[in-house]
């Protein structure tokens, strides 16, 4: 550079060519706000994930209230609740009794268990998988033969009485 000429800066935008340029462009512009609707479409395949699990949580509800266990723990449960038919644990138990002998009919093992009384029912009872206790099942075995008021009706409590006969029935039953 010659040390004579001073220096000459580049043209300045704001010169009138460099103001011309600056008018043609434009200011930014920010994209306006996200609407609600319509939903993206993660949102609709979640809403459709779970409207299947809905459908399979309510057909899987639907099959266990087709069992033979459920059916049967609910007639027993309906038993011990009507306390008017059914005043005391005894005559649940003799109520549920014809109830039991179908869950072992259903079974199909041992066809002969459902003509069994006495000992031979409380053994049936008492044993085996989700077995009662042995007190339940010999007030349960005896309780279709003994007399509406006799003596000894509530030998165990009902909450006891119908909690074991709802487990031995959910263990027993198909």
């Amino acid at each position: 550079m010659n040390p004579q000429q001073p220096y000459s800066l580049p043209p300045s935008p704001l010169d009138p060519p460099g103001q011309e340029l600056l008018a043609q462009l434009r200011g930014l512009h920010l994209p306006g706000e996200v609407p609600f609707w319509p939903l993206a479409p993660g949102w609709w395949m979640l809403a459709g994930a779970l409207v299947v699990v809905l459908l399979i949580a309510l057909y899987l509800e639907w099959r266990r209230r087709q069992t033979l266990s459920y059916k049967v723990r609910q007639q027993v449960k309906a038993i011990a609740a009507d306390l008017k038919a059914h005043p005391d644990a005894r005559s649940v138990a003799a109520a549920s009794a014809i109830l039991l002998r179908r869950v072992v009919v259903s079974r199909g093992r041992d066809e002969a268990a459902v003509t069994f009384t006495g000992p031979a029912w409380e053994e049936v009872l008492a044993t085996g998988k989700g077995g009662m206790g042995v007190e339940v099942a010999r007030f349960v075995a005896l309780a279709p033969y003994v007399p509406p008021h006799a003596p000894g009706g509530d030998g165990v409590p009902r909450a006891a009485l119908v909690a074991a006969l709802c487990h031995w029935i959910k263990v027993n039953a198909k």
